[in-house]
C-alpha cells in the first residue's frame, strides 16, 4: 500500500462516522486519566496516525508501526514530538523507555500472539501506567468485513480478562460501547451471509446521523457501563 492510498485511508477516517465517534469517546477517558503533561505514551499499530496529534496533548508520544507506507505517509504530515518506529508486536515492544500509557485501538485484534503482546506491554509499563485499548466484540459477528480488515478474532469482555494473567495487571475499567447502533450491525451481517453487499462510504446525512447518535454514548458512558455493543473498551493498571 503507498503513500497515496494511506492519504485516501486518513480521509476517510476523518470523515467516517465510527472513526470520529470512537476518538470522541477515547478522548473522554483519555481525559478521566489525568496524565500528566510529562506523561511518555505509546500508540500501538499507529496506521496513518490518526490518534497521534490527539494523544501529543496528553503527553510525549512514541508510536509503533508496522507498515513502511504507514510512517513514510506519518512523517511526511511532519507531525511534531512524535517519536516513530517499524515493528511488530510482541516481537518489537522492546522500548528502554518506560510508559504511562500504551494505547492500542482496534489493534489486538490483528495480533496473532495476543496475549504474549499483553505480557511484554506489561513490562515497558511504569508502575501505575495503564493500558488504554479497544477491539471489536463478539466471534459470531466475524464476518468478510473482518477479513478484509485482516482480523484474527473479535473478543467478549470474558475473552478479553482471559488475558490478563500477570499479577502486576488489573483491570481499572471495562465496558462494551457502540450500543445504540448494535441492532443495525447484526442486521446487516445477517443479511451479508445471503446477499452480497458491496461495501462503500455511507451518504452525508447517514454518515451525520450515525455519529451523532454514536456520540451519545459519550455521555451515557460517564454515568454506566453498556452490557452489549460492537466494540469493547478496557483499562488495564499496572501496579
Amino acid at each position: 500500500m503507498d503513500s497515496k492510498s494511506f492519504l485516501e485511508i486518513s480521509n476517510f477516517e476523518k470523515k467516517h462516522w465510527w472513526f470520529r465517534g470512537r476518538k470522541r469517546i477515547i478522548n473522554m477517558f483519555l481525559n478521566k486519566l489525568k496524565l500528566n503533561i510529562n506523561s511518555n505514551i505509546l500508540e500501538i499499530g499507529c496506521g496513518t496516525g490518526v490518534n497521534l496529534d490527539q494523544l501529543s496533548n496528553f503527553g510525549t508520544v512514541y508510536a509503533l508501526e508496522p507498515s513502511e507506507d504507514a510512517i513514510y505517509y506519518i512523517r511526511k504530515k511532519k507531525l511534531s514530538n512524535i517519536n516513530l518506529r517499524k515493528g511488530k508486536c510482541p516481537e518489537d515492544l522492546d522500548y528502554e523507555e518506560k510508559f504511562d500509557l500504551v494505547c492500542m485501538f482496534d489493534v489486538l485484534e490483528h495480533i496473532e500472539k495476543d496475549k504474549e503482546t499483553i505480557e511484554k506491554i506489561s513490562k515497558i509499563l511504569k508502575i501505575n501506567g495503564r493500558i488504554l485499548l479497544t477491539v471489536p466484540a463478539y466471534q459470531w459477528l466475524f464476518s468478510k468485513h473482518d477479513i478484509k480488515l485482516m482480523h484474527k478474532r473479535r473478543y467478549t469482555l470474558n475473552n478479553l480478562k482471559k488475558l490478563i494473567t500477570n499479577q502486576e495487571l488489573s483491570i481499572e475499567y471495562s465496558t462494551y460501547f457502540n450500543t445504540f447502533l448494535f441492532p443495525f450491525a447484526v442486521i446487516e451481517r445477517i443479511v451479508r451471509k445471503f446477499i452480497y453487499i458491496d461495501e462503500k462510504n455511507p451518504n452525508m446525512i447517514i454518515n451525520f446521523i450515525f455519529e451523532k447518535i454514536f456520540i451519545l454514548e459519550k455521555y451515557l458512558l460517564k454515568i454506566f457501563r453498556f452490557p452489549f455493543g460492537l466494540s469493547l473498551l478496557m483499562i488495564i493498571k499496572k501496579s
